[in-house]
This record gives structure tokens, sequence and C-alpha cells, in this order.
């Protein structure tokens, strides 16, 4: 659990920037063709990996050199060179993809850890208040004390350093 007066993150994104945002994923979609696959398709397809990426590339290589009179003019060769350009395009693009939503998903996550964290500390504040007395605080307490126990919070929240 965070620590309430380590605040790694006390930002929001500006109105603006979230919609460059929106507007360069969205032109990445645009700029990508059209394709998806069913889950019964995904489950389907071969799927490349290292090894086999070398095993197209050598078969490439091989029907370039040797294919005449052995490959029929129906296999295309330029077709699976196009094809494992493209993987390696995409390859590419994925793994950039993949680090920035590594990124979003840790920003998200501090983000996240933080407001419960603080959420946590003003919860055993009403609750303090409320063991205390102080009437104000009890109304507060009881409906946080309801909403903490309904998200499968225990009636007591873990201490937090403060």
């Amino acid at each position: 659990m965070g620590n309430i007066t380590e605040n790694k993150l006390n930002t929001i994104i500006s109105a603006a920037e979230l919609l460059t945002i929106q507007d360069s994923i969205d032109q990445i979609n645009r700029n990508l063709p059209d394709g998806s696959l069913t889950d019964e398709q995904r489950a389907t397809m071969k799927a490349i990996n290292v090894n086999n990426k070398i095993f197209v590339e050598d078969v490439i290589t091989e029907m370039t050199v040797n294919g005449e009179g052995i490959i029929p003019p129906y296999v295309s060769t330029e077709s699976i060179q196009t094809d494992i350009s493209f993987f390696d395009q995409l390859d590419g693009i994925e793994s950039g993809l993949m680090m920035l939503l590594q990124r979003v998903s840790d920003l998200k996550r501090i983000a996240g850890d933080e407001a419960y964290t603080g959420a946590l500390v003003g919860y055993r504040l009403f609750e303090g208040a409320s063991a205390a007395g102080i009437n104000s605080a009890k109304q507060s307490y009881e409906k946080l004390k309801d909403r903490f126990q309904n998200n499968g919070g225990n009636s007591r929240p873990a201490p937090t350093e403060i």
C-alpha cells in the first residue's frame, strides 16, 4: 500500500492533451488495414515465433534462388515476402504499443493506489471521529462503512502509514 505522504503522481491530463492522445490512437487505427479475428479463428491460426520466422525466411530464399521448375506459378513468393515484411512491421508496432500500454497500466496503478490509500486514510479519520462521538462524522462513517464492506473491505481497513 502506498504512503499517504508520498504522492508520485499529482496530475491530470488536460482536455487538449487527452484529445491529442485519443486522436493519435484513432490515427493508428486508421493507418492499419482492416482485419480482425473471431476467438475461433485465433485458436486455429498458426502463430509465428523466432524459429518458424527463420524457417519462413529460409523458404523464401530457397524459393527465390532454387524455386524455378519446383514452385508452381500459383504459389507466390512475393506474397509470402510481403506477409513476412508486414509481420515484421507489426511486430515493431506491437512492441512499441506494449511498452506504451505497460506505461499506461503502471501510471493507472500508481494513481489508483494513491487514490485508494488516501481514501482509506479519510475513511479511518471518519471512523475515529465517529468513535469519538462527533455527530457530523457518524453519518459519513456509516455511509462509508457500508460502501467499504460492500466492496469487499473489512469492517476495519488495514493500517496505513501516515
